[in-house]
Parts: C-alpha cells; sequence; structure tokens
C-alpha cells in the first residue's frame, strides 16, 4: 500500500504528464516549454524536472506506458500454439489498438522523434520493443521454430524498425493508410525470406 506522500509524489507526476501531453497536441511539441507545462499542471518549474528531467522524458513515459499495456495483455498474444510470426502480429494489434485511441500523442510522438531522436531513446534499460520482440523469437529458437543461427536481438530490433517505420507512415497518412496488411506483408517476407 503507498504511503500518503508516495500518492501525493504520483498524483504530482500524474497531474505533470497530462498537462504535458495536452500542450503538446495544442501547441506541438517544440512550442512547449517546460514553463508552459509547469503552468498548465500548477506545480513549480523544479516541479516538473524532479518528475521529468526533459521533454523527451515525458513522451518517453507515454511510450513505455503503451508497452506495458502490451505486457499486461501477454495471455492475448503468448498463445502456445502461436507461431513467433503469429504471436509478433498479436503484439503488434494491441500496440495498434493504443494507437488508434490516441491518435493525435501518437502524432505528436512521431513528429517529435523526426525531429529529437533522443525522444525514443529515453527509457533507457527498461522494457523495450525490441527486447519484447527478442524473447518472443528467443522462445521460437528454443522450441525450433527458428535457426538458432539467428541472433535474438538483432532480429527483434529489425522487427521494431518494420513497426517504427510502418507506425510513421501511418501517422503521416493521417490513419487512413492500410498498416495492418503492409506490417503483415514485411513480416511474412521476414519470416520467409525473400528467395526460395
Amino acid at each position: 500500500m503507498q504511503t500518503r506522500r508516495e500518492r501525493k509524489k504520483q498524483e504530482t507526476r500524474t497531474k505533470i504528464f497530462s498537462a504535458a501531453m495536452n500542450l503538446f497536441q495544442e501547441r506541438g511539441f517544440e512550442a512547449t516549454t517546460i514553463d508552459s507545462i509547469a503552468e498548465q499542471a500548477d506545480v513549480a518549474r523544479g516541479t516538473v524536472f524532479l518528475h521529468f528531467p526533459t521533454k523527451e522524458a515525458i513522451l518517453a513515459h507515454w511510450g513505455q506506458d503503451s508497452l506495458e499495456e502490451v505486457i499486461e495483455r501477454r495471455s492475448e498474444w503468448d498463445v502456445p500454439a502461436y507461431s513467433c510470426e503469429q504471436k509478433i502480429m498479436k503484439v503488434f494489434e494491441i500496440a495498434m489498438s493504443t494507437n488508434r485511441e490516441n491518435l493525435p500523442l501518437v502524432r505528436v510522438l512521431v513528429k517529435s522523434s523526426l525531429g529529437t531522436p533522443s525522444a525514443m531513446l529515453q527509457s533507457g534499460d527498461k522494457l523495450s520493443l525490441r527486447n519484447l520482440f527478442g524473447d518472443i523469437l528467443e522462445v521460437g529458437q528454443e522450441l525450433r521454430q527458428l535457426q538458432e543461427s539467428i541472433d535474438p536481438i538483432i532480429a527483434g530490433n529489425m522487427i521494431e524498425n518494420i513497426y517504427l517505420h510502418a507506425v510513421n507512415d501511418w501517422v503521416l497518412a493521417e490513419g487512413q493508410w492500410p498498416i495492418e496488411e503492409i506490417f503483415q506483408t514485411k513480416i511474412h517476407y521476414l519470416f520467409n525470406g525473400l528467395n526460395q
């Protein structure tokens, strides 16, 4: 059970995060300042920095929350009967359900990461999409579904890049792009190879 102080700290962090997300959507990432976030959240400027050292860290926090939702829904994608390809497609579907609900925030994240790549790299050693994909591939190797010579982290990074590129194209098309079909085709090519 959280103490009163811990609850207050979490409430302040949530207030700052919500204020920043609203401002990012209204004004854009670059035009939003730490001062405007502090004013909107009704906290001191230093309080913002106590919770989030940079604006990029705020965006990374949202991305981390989205990834944690995918993990929480593990029973939907980590099905023993599924192949690695099916598991990855299910992870993609779950992630995209969150993206669809939050297109304006995803738009902010994509646009800011193009101008400020560190926005996508703020999570440090926390769970990342590439590690999740790598774990799925490693289990596939253990089950002899995949070659042992494949490095699951490198392959997981490739799948993450396919995902990020697909989301970028989807955002640029204002959500009017056949992302599932394109992602599934690219993943299918990856798993089946290009030459027969």
